[in-house]
């Protein structure tokens, strides 16, 4: 495997970065809106462009890995009839009924790491 030869702008599990990201991340957007690191790769700091690229699938592409994800991994038309049946998974009725369970799962995991580490 070869080394990128792109030189990154920024460094996003940087000390300055994870202290103080809201100031990171104003800076970025104002300086270096689109970004490369070797850690996340491409990041965008501006709304437009993040919808631009959510929207632009002739142009902007999901299917980024030779190894198939199911549906974020895939772009439209493709991705809809997986999408058609995760959808209802997600619904407010659903996220809803499942709220409960998840919020005992976090408060559980939550209470575990306090422990761990008193």
């Amino acid at each position: 495997m070869t080394e990128d030869p792109r030189k990154p702008d920024w460094n996003p599990r940087s000390d300055e970065v994870l202290g103080g990201q809201i100031r990171a991340y104003d800076t970025m957007r104002a300086q270096c809106p689109v970004a490369w690191s070797d850690y996340q790769h491409w990041t965008l700091f501006r709304h437009g462009d993040v919808m631009r690229v959510l929207e632009d699938h002739q142009t902007f592409s999901s299917a980024a890995s030779n190894h198939l994800s199911v549906p974020n991994g895939m772009d439209p038309p493709d991705h809809t009839p997986y999408r058609q049946v995760i959808e209802p998974y997600f619904s407010q009725q659903a996220m809803s009924e499942f709220e409960p369970a998840c919020r005992s799962i976090a408060h559980h995991l939550v209470n575990r790491i306090r422990w761990l580490y008193l």
